[in-house]
């Protein structure tokens, strides 16, 4: 799992049908203490828990392909849960 802030929204005017009702959005990855960790990428939220400045947690890989309920999408990111704070 990995630290992210959404920084902007994807609109998509056509998706697989995985993706129906999934929004993206573009994510900056950083470290715990709020700086730059890379470049920033576009990440799926699945449960649509997220909006534009929060800090989230987001998966890569296979984990990010099943954080969907139907086990599987075609993404490479994402979002899994929103981070309060950090001590």
């Amino acid at each position: 799992m990995k630290l992210g802030i959404i920084t902007g929204v994807v609109w998509a005017s056509k998706k697989v049908k995985e993706l129906d009702g999934c929004r993206m959005f573009i994510l900056q990855p950083v470290t715990v203490n709020g700086s730059k960790a890379d470049p920033p990428l576009v990440a799926a939220d699945p449960k649509n828990i997220a909006s534009a400045g929060d800090r989230v947690v987001y998966v890569t890989s296979t984990d990010a392909a099943q954080a969907f309920d139907s086990g599987f999408a075609p993404v490479n990111a994402s979002i899994v849960a929103l981070v309060d704070e950090i001590a």
